[in-house]
């Protein structure tokens, strides 16, 4: 029972340390990479890390507040969409993805092909720290939310951003090229460059999702038509639609060894327009059929999430 109730007091301190730690420790590698591969005048960035740092803490500490405000609305008149839309969770990866893309940019396309596997600091160093992206994201997510597992809030949560860790990882993947000198000094200098700005766009594509997730007060409001339609495209045609032309170009054209990312490319493709079909048709039903369903649906989720809140209560 202490346990339980010690674990409720430090709700969710634990993964923003964690976030945080993380964001420090990949900002700190890739500045290595570039001071040791480079010059000493690239510890400038250090001081970028510093500032993305004290974002983050700001950021953390909204978020903590805001989560408190909404627990304690929910045994008063006040409704959870009234403490706020955390405005910061987005801004805080605005900021870390244009530093993360900027040095991304700079470390593929100067330094990527002079490492050696046999130095601590080599290419698959560089490709794991890159990869902590799609960690940090979702320490970042849930720190700016409490839905329980199986609600609504949750679904919506999951719709939005349920594929952001593998597009991450599929844009790093894509990188894999700049290891080798000669593949590279194949490519025409207009497909590098934009293999390089594809990627790192990619990095900066979740804002949107985090953006949405505000503006529906993380699921206490409900995701509407437009806002799951531009979702759905930004997938198609931010992320897989040109990462799988990139790969396809890398195959045919300049007879590059590819990975089997283009399959999940196609895959998410074919699922993001098999979901817009099924929304349209479910729209074309009768209303009351719907509204029965929903209703169902909320009778259902009102009862777990009474069912989670006094399980809570009751270990206080």
């Amino acid at each position: 029972m202490g346990c339980l109730t010690c674990c409720d007091a430090v709700y969710q301190i634990p993964t923003r340390i964690m976030c945080f730690v993380l964001v420090m420790v990949q900002g700190g590698i890739l500045d290595y990479y570039l001071v040791n591969n480079k010059n000493i005048y690239w510890y400038a960035w250090v001081a970028a890390d510093v500032a993305l740092g004290l974002v983050f803490v700001m950021t953390f500490i909204i978020s903590y507040r805001h989560l408190s405000v909404v627990h304690q609305s929910r045994d008063s008149a006040s409704s959870p969409v009234q403490t706020g839309s955390l405005p910061l969770g987005y801004f805080a990866w605005f900021v870390y993805s244009l530093f993360l893309g900027a040095r991304v940019f700079i470390i593929y396309r100067d330094v990527a092909w002079t490492l050696n596997e046999t130095n601590v600091f080599g290419p698959n160093a560089l490709k794991i720290t890159v990869s902590g992206t799609g960690f940090v994201f979702l320490l970042l997510l849930m720190t700016h939310h409490d839905a329980v597992p199986g609600t609504t809030r949750k679904s919506y949560i999951e719709e939005l951003t349920g594929t952001v860790v593998f597009d991450v990882l599929d844009a790093i993947d894509v990188l894999n090229i700049f290891f080798n000198k000669s593949q590279i000094d194949e490519l025409p200098d207009e497909l590098e460059i934009s293999i390089l700005v594809i990627a790192c766009v990619n990095f900066l594509v979740p804002i949107f999702p985090l953006m949405t997730l505000s503006r529906m007060h993380y699921g206490h409001k409900p995701l509407s038509h437009c806002l799951f339609v531009l979702h759905k495209l930004s997938l198609v045609f931010l992320i897989n639609l040109p990462l799988f032309i990139v790969r396809m170009l890398l195959w045919h054209v300049h007879s590059n060894d590819i990975s089997i990312f283009p399959m999940k490319n196609l895959i998410m493709i074919f699922l993001v327009f098999h979901d817009l079909y099924d929304k349209r048709r479910a729209s074309a039903r009768p209303k009351h059929v719907n509204y029965i369903e929903e209703k169902d649906q909320s009778q259902i989720e009102e009862l777990e999430e009474n069912k989670a809140m006094f399980t809570v209560e009751s270990t206080k």
